[in-house]
């Protein structure tokens, strides 16, 4: 499958692909945030510190939002890294399309961003619901080197705050 996959990443996709990130992202709540609409998940995008998209034959399969410390960015888990950290790249939203999971998709855009934060010398971070419980997402990270520094119950969710 790898060798169909392509990442983009200069964000000449971000028109063309738009919609169907925005559809994909809102396929896959709770496991990532609902976004309100389209105009947010643009305003998502222009903020981002880094993102990207996999696409196989031309189609979406799946994509990545990341920010850095320094991105004017309101969600409370990148806040919790930034109160701990001084740099880090802090991984908001993977998502990978079903019957593209567990095939190495999310591999590619895993060690894409490993590699980004290698190179810039960052910890890399980010935060998995443990209710709900999103099992496979935990054994994925633990598998990937990531450990848990801390986590948070919401009202209506809880997470574990994780760093590679």
């Amino acid at each position: 499958m790898n060798d169909c996959l392509k990442v983009f990443t200069d964000g000449s996709f971000d028109n063309n692909f738009i919609d169907d990130i925005f559809l994909l992202n809102q396929k896959n709540v709770p496991e990532v945030g609902s976004l309100k609409s389209i105009a947010q998940q643009r305003k998502i995008l222009s903020i981002s510190s880094y993102h990207s998209i996999l696409l196989r034959d031309d189609q979406l399969i799946g994509f990545s939002i990341c920010f850095r410390e320094a991105q004017p960015y309101w969600s409370e888990n990148f806040k919790y890294f930034k109160q701990k950290l001084d740099r880090f790249l802090y991984i908001d939203r993977i998502i990978i399309k079903d019957g593209f999971r567990r095939r190495g998709a999310g591999t590619i855009l895993y060690d894409h961003l490993s590699s980004i934060a290698s190179k810039a010398d960052l910890p890399l971070c980010c935060e998995v619901n443990t209710v709900p419980k999103n099992e496979i997402s935990l054994n994925f990270h633990a598998k990937n080197g990531f450990i848990e520094v801390g986590g948070h119950n919401y009202e209506d969710h809880s997470v574990l705050f994780l760093k590679k």
